[in-house]
């Protein structure tokens, strides 16, 4: 049966409303995506396409704190990097003052001054460790968290993934930490060698292939040392003695010991050459009647270089050449240690920036609106919807026709 002539039920302004809804809510929807300029505004426009785009955001939004950290990490490889090289002028410095005190033809008034000088260049050594910080943390001493326990070890996020880092090690750089300044730990095998000339390792308490002194004890026989250096130790039966004793001299003196509980030869905070009785195991027959024998002991002095200069000879002088010449060399690896660092956070940095680039680009093909294509549909979609409220109205008026009818 026709709907023409039913009026309690208008199908057709049914249709066109249902029509006319239609249009409106995508229309709702093309301009609610020219507002924001995004094609996916909810889960629901696209439920594959929303996941994929979050997700790359959040590595999108981590890659661009990762920049930000490289910037970081190069600005604080930057204040090691100026510190380091404040430090290496001052040591050239040191190095040439050195060199003019080991003339001779200066007196040791001038050397006294140069001396002083030279405390003075290793203070601000000292000052210059203390106050290379970045973000409070200082970045040339006291570090430990090194691979060799001397360094600061710094560990940089450069990357959106929890493996993405980059470690850099600092060589600690004080004074004590270049050798030109502090005192020779007595506990340390550091600075200390010994070589065995005509006895063997054993016969010194020292380990096979083992030359370097390794510990001290009290109640020590001692010969006083006022510089480092190197000194031969002769050892000859003590001619006042009997054959338990033997003496052992350097130009720093003379000192009986009984070889029958065995020595070992050390070195104290106060640069004296020291026979500990309980590891040296010299014994009757070791050295004949009128017999001498000798070793050596390298001492390498690691006070402060002015102190040593102060008093010091043109030998001490030439000495701390040596070790300036060392301590530059120290400095100048660690330095291009440095530069190589920084420049590998450069490559990242780049790398970086074209990968955060690429995602970018394909987040944006997933969720970003065509504004050219959207406007058209709006513009369709506006015609569509004039169109169906003129012919809901139109729907709605047919009803009254059936009146006719009834005339």
């Amino acid at each position: 049966m026709s709907s023409f002539s039913q009026i309690n039920t208008n199908i057709q302004s049914q249709r066109a409303f249902q029509n006319l809804s239609d249009t409106s809510e995508e229309l709702s929807n093309r301009r609610e995506r020219l507002t924001t300029g995004l094609r996916i505004n909810s889960a629901s426009d696209d439920a594959a396409g929303f996941e994929i785009a979050n997700r790359l955001e959040a590595k999108t939004g981590s890659q661009e704190q990762a920049l930000r950290n490289i910037g970081d990490a190069k600005s604080a490889l930057s204040t090691a990097e100026g510190a380091l090289d404040s430090q290496l002028s001052i040591l050239q410095t040191a190095r040439e003052k050195a060199t003019q005190a080991a003339n001779g033809s200066l007196s040791q008034n001038e050397r006294d001054a140069i001396g002083n000088e030279l405390q003075s260049l290793v203070g601000e050594i000292n000052d210059i460790a203390d106050n290379a910080t970045f973000n409070g943390d200082q970045l040339i001493k006291g570090g430990t968290s090194g691979p060799d326990g001397n360094s600061k070890g710094l560990t940089f996020q450069t990357g959106a993934e929890a493996d993405s880092t980059f470690d850099v090690n600092i060589q600690n750089s004080t004074g004590s930490d270049l050798g030109v300044d502090g005192e020779v730990d007595p506990n340390s095998a550091e600075g200390q060698n010994v070589v065995s000339g005509d006895f063997s390792d054993s016969k010194l308490g020292l380990s096979a292939g083992d030359a370097s002194v390794t510990s001290t004890a009290t109640s020590n026989s001692q010969f006083t040392s006022a510089e480092g250096g190197t000194f031969e130790v002769t050892v000859a039966e003590n001619d006042a003695g009997t054959d338990s004793n033997v003496e052992f001299r350097t130009d720093a003196g003379t000192q009986t010991v009984n070889p029958t509980a065995s020595t070992a030869i050390n070195l104290d905070s106060g640069n004296n050459i020291t026979f500990n009785t309980s590891n040296l195991s010299f014994s009757d027959g070791d050295i004949a009647e009128g017999e001498t024998k000798s070793f050596e002991v390298s001492v390498n002095d690691t006070n402060n270089i002015g102190d040593r200069l102060e008093g010091g000879s043109g030998g001490a002088a030439r000495a701390i050449v040596e070790d300036t010449k060392s301590a530059i060399n120290d400095l100048t690896s660690e330095l291009s240690d440095l530069g190589a660092s920084q420049n590998r956070l450069s490559f990242k940095e780049s790398n970086l920036e074209t990968a955060n680039t690429n995602l970018e680009s394909a987040q944006s093909r997933i969720e970003d609106a065509d504004f050219a294509r959207e406007q058209t549909q709006v513009a369709k979609l506006q015609v569509q919807q004039q169109s169906g409220t003129a012919q809901l109205a139109q729907a709605n008026a047919a009803g009254q026709s059936v009146l006719s009818l009834l005339q």
